[in-house]
């Protein structure tokens, strides 16, 4: 089947493909997949039915192997040739990241390249995280948006923006947060979940009143087929991601982007050097995609590396009879681990024995859009607007608020074991917890232990 492929795509002129590209044939350093080849279609739903009909995209998926693997073979790939290995250098600090199955690459830690101390102590207490829940109407209830159905989503996006931006007696939300910065800073960026709902959020607030016409700009994928223009009525003018940089060049106050569009990627900074954007305000709580094969593929490749890399594993070979045996009861229990990661829910507060491992996904998801703020060592203003974030706190409990009801909380509770005086993890992952995510980590202890905070408007 994947042999043919292109004659199938030449043949159905599919023109160029995205279901399937051929890559380099690093089989013989790549592991073979967990649980096997795995050859599939998936159907991805597009947006609710229409008239009875619904419809979506099918898309062809390959698993054969560890891709990630192949950096800790590259030191060994000149031996093939019989010439040395050579030095690789994996710079990425999010690289080691707890038992996240999405980020962490299981390699040691040799070097940590520290901030200036002046610097990392503006960051870690500077910088200032709240929330600001709405109210979705007359009653107390306030607005959720991760969790709830896809057409109700434009809806809480079109009432949260509008709350925002909408002025009472001191202005509106955003224009008090503007005046928190120095000129150079003042900008604030709104985080939704899509290209499409930062393009409704841009435009409700574009549309608003005059006082924000012309200074919201969205964010669009490279490839979007969009008119660059400021001078639309109806629609906010756009920036590609790929000159998300020249932010400073436009007239912007407010840019408005999905929450992974600016994960990684292009620094956003003033003519100072420094981060351009003071605040982000994060409309939706980060959570895996149901149709996204991705979360069970990090899951099971992850359980692999690590239990090769333990005692376990050689002690499991021992037991065997051989090697065959051996290597089956491994591929059987794989695929066990495979269908039960397809099989359950994607919802962060359904997850169960998982969660912890999604949190450290989600974290420093988290904090890699929180470091697009402090670059230069400045602090940041974090504002958590989805009540699904806190939804006890939303509700007015925040003591009935748990580690097990709120991402932030449980973001708090994996990250504490390394970061008190009476931890009990190794020296060496102490520091690297410290040195990487000790920012993050006082932002939410002073958020989830200052109640005066927890309000909802």
């Amino acid at each position: 089947m994947n042999a043919m492929w292109p004659r199938v795509e030449s043949v159905l002129k599919l023109g160029f493909n995205d279901m399937y590209q051929r890559p380099p044939d690093y089989g013989p350093i790549v592991p073979e997949a967990p649980r096997g080849n795995v050859l599939g279609f998936q159907f991805i739903v597009d947006g609710p039915p229409r008239h009875g009909v619904q419809s979506g995209e099918l898309r062809y998926f390959r698993c054969s192997g560890i891709g990630r693997e192949l950096l800790r073979a590259m030191p060994d790939l000149p031996r093939v040739d019989g010439r040395p290995g050579t030095n690789v250098l994996l710079m990425s600090g999010s690289s080691w990241a707890g038992s996240s199955s999405r980020y962490h690459v299981s390699v040691p830690v040799g070097v940590i390249l520290l901030p200036a101390e002046d610097h990392l102590k503006a960051v870690v207490g500077g910088t200032e995280m709240r929330f600001e829940f709405l109210q979705s109407g007359a009653g107390t209830e306030t607005l959720k948006l991760s969790g709830a159905d896809l057409d109700e989503r434009p809806e809480i996006i079109r009432r949260m923006v509008t709350r925002l931006g909408e002025p009472d007696h001191d202005g509106s939300i955003l224009e008090r947060e503007l005046r928190e910065w120095p000129d150079a800073r003042r900008r604030i960026l709104l985080l939704v979940g899509s290209y499409d709902e930062a393009e409704l959020a841009a435009d409700t607030l574009h549309t608003l009143s005059s006082r924000w016409k012309g200074r919201v700009v969205r964010l669009v994928s490279d490839d979007a087929e969009v008119v660059v223009g400021n001078d639309d009525e109806r629609h906010a003018p756009v920036l590609r991601r790929g000159d998300v940089d020249t932010l400073r060049h436009t007239d912007a106050e407010i840019l408005v982007a999905p929450l992974l569009a600016v994960e990684r990627g292009h620094n956003i900074l003033n003519d100072d050097k420094v981060a351009a954007i003071g605040s982000v305000f994060f409309l939706a709580r980060p959570n895996p995609r149901p149709d996204d094969l991705g979360l069970a593929v990090h899951t099971v490749n992850d359980w692999l590396v690590r239990f090769t890399d333990s005692t376990d594993f050689a002690e499991h070979l021992r037991e065997a009879t051989d090697v065959d045996e051996g290597a089956s009861a491994i591929r059987k229990e794989a695929r066990t681990r495979w269908y039960r990661a397809l099989a359950r829910s994607l919802g962060w507060s359904s997850l169960g024995v998982d969660r912890d491992t999604v949190t450290w996904d989600l974290l420093v998801l988290i904090w890699q859009v929180i470091g697009r703020l402090v670059r230069g060592g400045v602090p940041a203003r974090v504002v958590f607007v989805d009540s699904a974030f806190a939804p006890e706190t939303a509700a007015g409990k925040p003591a009935d608020e748990t580690f097990a009801t709120s991402l932030l909380h449980n973001i708090h509770a994996v990250l504490t074991p390394y970061l008190t005086a009476d931890s009990t993890e190794s020296a060496h992952d102490r520091y690297i917890v410290d040195a990487l995510y000790r920012p993050l980590w006082a932002a939410l202890d002073r958020l989830l232990n200052d109640r005066t905070s927890e309000c909802t408007l």
